[in-house]
């Protein structure tokens, strides 16, 4: 009875779709208006770009507004300076009016109706996310029409991770072989180091972990292992030694699989979104028979961020061509699945939304999306767009799990709000 049930809603959704919901491209001559955030991170000053389409053309100095949702806030005092909100790359005609919620702009040019053009507040506008994940939603108001257009969800999150900067080698040494690691910490990465103490109330330290290529691993072997340095970009700070406290080997006798896994503690802080460099000393590796090439590589995490990033090794010669293999032993794979989605809502109806669900990965094995408690929606999603038609009573709490063959899995929710009036 529930499968049946599901395939009527379906049908319902699709029919009322064809005249409720379509895509608008810029070709088209429906209004519309769709938001994107350069940094979607809570309490961040956000750089908005939103594209707009009115069916009118807007002469110079006429305002525009745009509504944003109670949850935004503004840091500044005082309307918004010409130079932070710009029109199709022009400072705004004056300072912007900022009250409550609402940012009135006056257009610096004419604009032609059926024509994409662009509003774009920059980071002095000082308008601020909201201290807690969500998504929402911002009105655009054509005010000498009374024209109001809703945009799309746009998303707030507290995830953070590493940002990889470079991975190189340094072969001068007569008799050494530096690797040099850069990544940056995270928004909410800073790091905790402490001495090395005996005190059982002393603070425990956070930790950076490095997990190598086979080649590299087989570098730490020959060599019987690196030492290892840390430093602070742009800082007096000494380079210090890194603690080990952790090592192991990952798929050891599969030498196209090898990689060796590293943990090292620190006795020093280090900030949020901070530089780092991390220098592995190899003394000269004996009997190394296979050089150092673009395939090896550098995965990274900290115990504060750990999301694993990889740093690609550059500087070095691409491999040489390999004989056909009937039967290659292809590299671990340690990518996960990417998922992006967004959301459109009917016209006429508050309550039928279509989610637009991109699964990026090659090698899926399978994915899902789940409605949450109390929903009977579970469909399964394909590797590209997967649009998937819901009805919103009282709230969307899903999820979508994809997993590939691999078997690294990611995990994102979806949550969309009420319509407004439930």
């Amino acid at each position: 009875m529930k499968t049946k049930f599901l395939g009527i809603m379906v049908v319902i959704a699709l029919l009322v779709s064809l005249v409720g919901i379509r895509q608008v491209g810029a070709a088209d001559a429906a209004p519309f208006v769709s938001v994107r955030t350069v940094d979607g991170y809570v309490g961040e000053y956000e750089e908005y770009h939103i594209s707009f389409l009115l069916s009118r053309d807007v002469k110079a100095h006429e305002t525009l507004s745009v509504v944003f949702d109670d949850s935004i806030t503004r840091a500044g005092v005082g309307d918004i300076a010409a130079g932070n909100v710009l029109i199709d790359t022009m400072p705004a005609g004056s300072s912007s009016l900022w009250s409550g919620h609402v940012l009135t702009v006056s257009t610096p040019i004419n604009l032609s109706g059926g024509t994409v053009h662009e509003l774009t507040i920059l980071r002095g506008a000082m308008v601020q996310n909201p201290w807690t994940a969500t998504h929402v939603q911002l009105l655009f108001k054509d005010d000498t029409t009374g024209t109001t257009l809703t945009s799309n969800f746009y998303g707030i999150t507290t995830v953070t991770e590493i940002a990889p900067v470079s991975l190189t080698v340094d072969t001068s040494g007569a008799s050494h072989l530096t690797v040099l690691l850069r990544f940056r910490t995270g928004r909410t990465g800073a790091l905790v180091g402490a001495p090395a103490t005996r005190s059982a109330s002393a603070v425990t330290s956070d930790t950076i972990t490095i997990r190598l290529s086979p080649v590299l691993s087989q570098v730490w072997d020959l060599s019987g292992g690196p030492v290892a340095w840390f430093s602070i970009a742009g800082t007096i700070l000494q380079p210090r030694r890194l603690q080990l406290v952790s090592l192991s080997d990952r798929s050891r006798q599969q030498p196209t699989k090898y990689q060796k896994q590293a943990t090292y503690v620190l006795d020093t802080s280090v900030g949020a979104s901070t530089e780092v460099l991390v220098r592995l000393e190899f003394d000269e590796p004996a009997g190394m028979s296979v050089p150092l090439t673009t395939d090896d590589f550098a995965l990274v995490w900290t115990s504060k961020e750990q999301t694993m990033v990889r740093l690609p090794l550059t500087g070095v010669p691409a491999p040489a061509p390999d004989s056909v293999d009937d039967n290659p032993v292809l590299p671990a794979d340690v990518t996960v699945p990417v998922i992006t989605w967004k959301v459109q809502q009917s016209r006429f109806s508050s309550r039928l939304v279509m989610l637009d669900i991109a699964v990026i990965e090659e090698n899926l094995d399978e994915a899902w999306f789940s409605g949450g408690t109390g929903s009977f929606i579970h469909t399964r999603l394909a590797t590209g767009d997967n649009t998937v038609f819901v009805i919103n009573r009282s709230g969307i709490h899903g999820t979508v799990v994809a997993t590939d063959m691999a078997g690294n899995t990611t995990t994102v929710s979806i949550d969309l709000p009420a319509p407004s009036g439930t």
